[in-house]
């Protein structure tokens, strides 16, 4: 395994072309499984990739522009439908928290692991 290895999953701004897809990549460092930003479409590029959701040890969210985070409640129940009952850190704006919990009492679903929120320092 590498040391460190990036893998662009999507570039492109608030809306997806054919071609592109909103922000996110996938960062390895050291041994640990990054993902920087969630924006949709990124299961299926992380698919495309061979970038296993159950390797992911962190993910990082930059800030509460939808191209950045939507993806992110799709990939968090996909891992649970699939097993995961490991802990996955996940560092973003202190809104996000909030924003995750109400999509999960809405759609009547629980995580099957935890989830260490950190809140960083950004405003939104």
């Amino acid at each position: 395994m590498p040391e460190f290895a990036l893998q662009v999953l999507g570039s492109s701004s608030a809306t997806p072309t054919k071609d592109r897809f909103p922000s996110s990549q996938y960062l390895t460092f050291q041994g640990q499984n990054i993902l920087i930003d969630c924006g949709e479409g990124t299961q299926m590029q992380m698919l495309k990739y061979g970038k296993r959701f159950q390797k992911l040890n962190t993910i990082l969210i930059s800030h509460l522009h939808g191209d950045h985070y939507f993806g992110l409640i799709g990939l968090l129940s996909t891992m649970s439908l699939q097993g995961r009952i490991s802990e996955i850190t996940i560092i973003g704006p202190a809104k996000l928290i909030e924003i995750l919990d109400i999509q999960i009492e809405c759609s009547g679903n629980q995580l099957a692991f935890p989830i260490n929120f950190i809140a960083n320092n950004s405003e939104d």
